[in-house]
């Protein structure tokens, strides 16, 4: 069969086609890595050692099978909720506590605007808008009133002398993205026509209608989190878990296990 013209022209041109979308049930990690995937926290600590405790359970029986479980975190543990410091405190903590799994922190757009509030907070004092206050109250820490610059400036000052040095450097050092088998993990999504190598933290970090309405193949099933969805959404392009779980909704966490996946809510 002959090309249409615009096929040939595009080809002549060297352009690249997308390639076709897979089956997900094609999909998989490595036997050896059971994998798990927590989405949006927002300071729910409840909820999250429920799911740690359920995590923890199976892992102990597959690190006994020579299995090597890995739990990836999507971000977002701070603001809106009513215990982003125990949220922390809680992360911080599993390495140490459970040494046989594989822990996995990924930075969240609430950290990045948390930490650009810590280094310029006139710059950054829309964070106080979208969870913010909460978190400073949660450390001892007064929301300003009013927007004048020595208030602001007063209020990080305070948030800083609060805020423990393991939280500063846990937030600090967040990846912006983790693969494993056929996934990408990243908080938020990924840019459309734009190579893995080529994403923007930015993108991962803050995309939202670009990424959600344009089904695209990155090489990668891309979990993430950051646009709330009513259930998961479980795509071969991509595969959605924050359920809203500051907002009265589960703690959803993404199980992996070879070319299986469920999703596991804690409420």
């Amino acid at each position: 069969m002959i090309a249409p013209f615009w096929h040939r022209l595009l080809f002549r041109r060297g352009e690249k086609r997308h390639s076709p979308m897979p089956r997900i049930d094609t999909l998989g990690v490595p036997a050896q890595t059971p994998l798990y995937a927590i989405g949006d926290i927002h300071g729910q600590i409840d909820q999250l050692r429920q799911a740690i405790a359920w995590i923890v359970g199976r892992a102990a029986a597959q690190t006994e099978q020579n299995l090597k479980p890995k739990v990836v975190f999507l971000g977002d543990y701070v603001d809106r909720g009513e215990d982003s410091r125990a949220v922390l405190n809680c992360l911080i903590g599993l390495e140490a506590e459970f040494p046989s799994i594989q822990w996995i922190f990924l930075a969240g757009n609430h950290e990045a605007a948390m930490l650009g509030f810590l280094d310029n907070p006139l710059e950054h004092i829309a964070w106080l808008g979208f969870g913010g206050a909460e978190t400073l109250l949660n450390y001892g820490v007064r929301p300003p009133v009013g927007v004048g610059g020595r208030a602001i400036q007063k209020t990080r000052d305070q948030l800083l002398q609060a805020l423990p040095d393991t939280h500063l450097r846990f937030l600090q050092q967040l990846r912006h993205s983790h693969q494993c088998g056929d996934y990408l993990f990243v908080h938020a999504g990924l840019r459309p026509g734009v190579p893995l190598e080529r994403q923007a933290p930015e993108d991962m970090l803050w995309i939202r209608d670009e990424f959600m309405n344009t089904p695209h193949w990155y090489g990668k099933c891309v979990v993430h989190g950051h646009t709330i969805e009513t259930a998961p959404a479980l795509h071969p392009w991509r595969i959605g878990i924050d359920s809203g779980a500051y907002c009265g909704g589960p703690l959803s966490c993404l199980v992996l296990t070879g070319n299986h996946r469920e999703v596991i809510g804690f409420s």
